[in-house]
């Protein structure tokens, strides 16, 4: 006869106060040794987010109190606390101190922002885990549309770019793009119908997260919208001053920049392997996008852009082989509209935009609603995404012209040459003065100032003067000379 089943006490004592209860209650939860830093956790199979210990194992690894011990200063055989459970326990207790003082720390940045914590703040204590839901996330939400918020523009090119009205442009973006940081990225995903993630995450999604729901200490949201929050230093970093001012308005807390910002390579690494990058299926959506994807390129390559158009354009389009530009397709929709190529719905849509051009002009005539504070880029990424569908839609009509992909405004469609009166007029529309002070091209409270960094030929922002190189700092870009 087989042995009856072992308890914590024999059932049948009498003494035993706790016999009334279930047994199941006084063991461990399973989950317990399978918290969301654990092997095979959102960091991917077998990889932990939390270095190797000194003993040469995570604490967060199976079997990790008998890795850390066995072999080393205290035997696995024994008994008491020398025994192997009471070794494990010790690492468990270890890890999850560890993992609790990271989630205490993750919290304390408040990562919910937006409707119902549908925009998610990205730092560099949540970026890991955000990247792998982003992973698990693209190949149902293959279209992502983006936002770069950056310090304003500071300097223009000088030289000899007669030749081209988009070089010239380029040499704009390429001077400051180098000399700059961005400070946030948003981006927002969507299906081919553009769809966004639901609230809550499906059978589908918990199996590709290894079973666990993505952020049980979140009430379980999936985000629709990411704010990568990067490293950005007031006292060290150049920035214009009515742009700083622009962004403080909107909600953007530098200090916390300053202490907790994503580290640029960190960011650029795992969006290398995001499946984000480099996939033909992925499309991504912008609006006057030169300098967001200028910013990206610079992250993703921790160098500065190329000397000419045409060696970024090769970048951009290995990097980002499918692209859609908002701007680029209106400037078309209204070329179709003076021929009478668009349907009457369309055409009045046109029509009511006048010379506006702006996204919330867009976003207003097309009836697009905003999440969030604008000139963020959590904000103006969901808006941007919404925007697209609806020109798709209500302009045309369900189909866009593949031969509008991949066609960066200001940069794509722009016919030579970049003469002087042109360069007087390119400027004088982004508020530029003629004058040059301290060697650059204007000084702080000098433009006009206009609301978006993150559109810079409807906002050329001053240079905060203190914060000036010297000027031997930077020389010539690659044979191009830049005033500073």
């Amino acid at each position: 006869m087989a042995p009856p089943g072992a308890t914590r006490m024999h059932q049948s004592q009498m003494s035993n106060p706790f016999q009334h209860l279930n047994q199941q209650q006084s063991y461990q939860p399973p989950n317990f040794s399978q918290h969301g830093f654990g092997s095979g956790s959102l960091n991917g199979a077998g990889m932990s987010a939390f270095p190797a210990s000194t003993y040469g194992a995570s604490a967060f690894t199976p079997g990790a109190g008998s890795t850390v011990f066995n072999g080393g200063a205290i035997s696995g055989q024994g008994q008491g606390l020398a025994s192997v459970a009471a070794q494990q326990g010790f690492a468990r207790g270890a890890a999850m101190q560890e993992h609790n003082a990271h989630q205490l720390e993750a919290a304390s940045m408040d990562t919910k922002s937006g409707a119902a914590g549908r925009i998610r703040q990205v730092w560099r204590q949540n970026l890991d885990q955000e990247m792998a839901l982003l992973r698990a996330l693209v190949l149902r939400y293959p279209y992502v549309s983006m936002d770069a918020e950056f310090p304003g523009i500071v300097a223009r090119p000088i030289g000899n770019l007669a030749g081209s009205k988009a070089e010239y442009h380029y040499q704009t973006l390429r001077c400051n793009v180098d000399l700059l940081k961005p400070i946030q990225l948003g981006i927002t995903v969507w299906t081919t119908e553009g769809d966004l993630p639901p609230q809550q995450p499906d059978s589908i999604l918990i199996n590709q997260l290894n079973g666990r729901p993505p952020h049980a200490n979140h009430l379980m949201y999936v985000p629709c919208t990411w704010v990568f929050n990067f490293k950005f230093n007031l006292s060290e970093d150049m920035f214009s001053e009515p742009s700083i001012q622009l962004l403080e308005s909107s909600g953007v807390e530098f200090e916390k920049n300053r202490e907790h910002g994503i580290d640029l390579d960190a960011f650029g690494s795992l969006l290398t392997t995001s499946g984000l990058c480099f996939s033909d299926d992925v499309n991504w959506l912008s609006f006057h996008s030169g300098y967001d994807f200028g910013y990206l390129i610079k992250v993703l390559t921790s160098q500065g852009l190329p000397e000419h158009q045409d060696g970024f354009f090769d970048i951009v389009s290995t990097y980002f082989p499918k692209l859609w530009d908002i701007k680029f397709l209106l400037r078309y929709a209204q070329r179709m509209q003076s021929q009478g190529r668009l349907s009457p719905d369309a055409s009045r849509i046109v029509s009511d935009l006048g010379q506006k051009s702006g996204l919330q002009d867009l976003a207003d005539v097309l009836q697009c609603h905003r999440v969030g504070p604008a000139h963020t880029g959590g904000s103006d990424a969901w808006l941007t995404g919404s925007v697209f569908w609806a020109m798709r839609s209500k302009i045309f009509g369900g189909e866009l012209p593949i031969d509008q992909a991949d066609q960066i405004y200001g940069l794509h469609g722009v016919a030579a040459p970049a003469s002087q009166q042109y360069r007087e007029e390119f400027f004088a529309a982004q508020g530029t003065p003629a004058q040059q002070v301290n060697g650059l091209s204007g000084a702080a409270g000098t433009y006009t100032h206009t609301p978006n960094p993150s559109t810079p030929t409807s906002s050329h922002i001053g240079l905060n003067t203190s914060q000036t190189p010297a000027q031997q700092q930077y020389g010539g870009y690659g044979g191009t000379q830049y005033n500073r």
